[in-house]
């Protein structure tokens, strides 16, 4: 962990590719060692089996005429005593011994240095290696075993000569490895900065957007999975702006929301002061009005700074809709009516529909969105509230006459302190927080709520809860 500490990602592509080529070519120099000296020894084994039964035969001839083994015995004595003598006379060429019985029984002069003779109690006769450590063939005479034939193993005689071959077999393949391995490594390294790159402009682009530049994008080239983290992080950095631009807004739109209340309460308290307005019950209760003004848009932000918190709680109990929806109809339709507007409710189901919900917070919403029509909608005119049930969602509407909304403000009213034309005037009373309110009480039951054109020609709402 020490070494690869302070590595750059690059630098571990590298070594990654190349520790594998390595361990590659170790693992193959094994497979073919193992390969070329199993199949090298198989095929030495089955090739003498094959002769020894040859040897046996000629073998079982001999002994028919010479009913020993003794002529055997004396001419490897005279073939060894050759080979000391060649040995200690390096200089003198002594000529090889007449052998002409073992030069009958061997197939080629190969076997020579690996006969091995046992008699019928397998004890050695010619050559010390044990019976049991030996490659051999029964002698038979009239079917009775008389002796064996043997043959050295085939590691013990050609093992050097075997070693040579493939060290020298090694020493070519390591030669061609190395360069093979240089080749890689030219070529890897390359392919370890063009993997990187990516990985490196994000390392870039997130220390920018750490540094507060929201505007930060990168380039997405291909369809991998680096390019779907650059889609990522340009969505994260699209969303964090958004963030800072709409809480600047907030921040905006609350202080503006909050210096008119506070600018005409300082006003009138400056008049009573300085004794232009008299201290009058009416007067009194003039400050009243936007005390309470205040009081209610401090509370509507608390709701929704506490929504967007998680803190909003909700006391989910098995609800009736039409009862909650009738309910508030009923407390509103007296407003409606001094306003000069009709208040109907349509519910054609013969049961009532029931969720889980907070009834509190359901009347809330509802009569938000009633007083959003009564605040907005011109008399004569008329709100038809709609409740039907469809594939497991109960589906409620929202339906006024004119004025209605246009396209590019209907997917904007449920954003906090919008008005329709960014219009300022509150002469109609609203603050701009109810649609909010609405639209994070409906997404804390897990419903969804969107707006749309009405037929009756003003605004239309849709909410869909689940039931199940």
């Amino acid at each position: 962990m020490t070494i690869t500490k302070g590595l750059k990602i690059r630098h571990k592509l590298f070594a990654v590719f190349v520790l594998s080529n390595i361990l590659l070519i170790v693992s193959m120099w094994q497979v073919f060692q193992w390969s070329f000296d199993r199949g090298f020894v198989s095929y030495a084994t089955e090739r003498d089996r094959d002769f020894l039964e040859q040897m046996a035969n000629r073998t079982a001839n001999l002994y028919i005429y010479y009913d020993d083994w003794y002529f055997l015995v004396q001419e490897s004595r005279m073939e060894s005593e050759w080979h000391q003598a060649k040995l200690d006379n390096l200089r003198d060429l002594i000529p090889p011994p007449s052998t002409p019985n073992l030069d009958l029984i061997y197939p080629s002069q190969y076997y020579r240095q690996r006969f091995l003779l046992y008699d019928s109690q397998q004890k050695p006769i010619i050559g010390k290696v044990r019976f049991t450590d030996a490659e051999t063939h029964a002698v038979k005479v009239n079917k009775k075993i008389v002796g064996y034939v043997g043959l050295r193993s085939i590691r013990e005689l050609v093992q050097d000569q075997t070693l040579r071959f493939v060290r020298q077999q090694g020493e070519a393949f390591l030669l061609i490895s190395a360069f093979m391995l240089a080749i890689a490594a030219l070529l890897t390294w390359p392919l370890a900065q063009w993997l990187s790159r990516p990985i490196t402009s994000m390392q870039q682009a997130t220390k920018k957007l750490a540094a507060g530049k929201f505007e930060t994008r990168i380039a997405v080239k291909g369809s991998d999975e680096l390019a779907k983290l650059s889609c990522d992080f340009n969505n994260l950095a699209c969303t964090l702006e958004h963030t800072r631009e709409a809480r600047k807004r907030w921040v905006a739109d609350t202080a503006h929301e909050l210096r008119t209340p506070v600018a005409i309460l300082r006003g009138e308290i400056e008049a009573m002061q300085d004794g232009i307005i008299k201290v009058t019950p009416e007067s009194l209760a003039s400050l009243q009005q936007e005390t309470l003004h205040i009081a209610r848009l401090i509370d509507d932000l608390n709701q929704l700074s506490m929504h967007d918190m998680g803190n909003l709680s909700y006391q989910m109990e098995d609800t009736s809709l039409n009862e909650i929806i009738e309910q508030t109809v009923q407390s509103m339709t007296l407003p409606f009516n001094e306003a000069g507007l009709e208040l109907a409710f349509e519910y054609s189901q013969k049961s009532p529909i029931v969720m889980n919900g907070d009834s509190d917070r359901l009347h809330q919403l509802f009569a938000n969105l009633m007083n959003n029509s009564l605040k907005y909608t011109n008399a004569p005119g008329k709100l038809t509230i709609k409740l039907s049930k469809k594939n497991k969602k109960a589906i409620i509407l929202f339906e006024d006459t004119a004025p209605g909304v246009d396209d590019n403000d209907k997917d904007k009213i449920f954003e906090q302190f919008f008005r329709v034309e960014n219009s300022r005037n509150r002469a109609t009373g609203g603050r701009g927080l109810g649609l909010a309110i609405c639209s994070n009480i409906v997404d804390g039951h897990q419903g969804t709520i969107s707006a749309y054109h009405s037929p009756d020609g003003g605004l239309g709402i849709r909410i869909e809860f689940p039931l199940n």
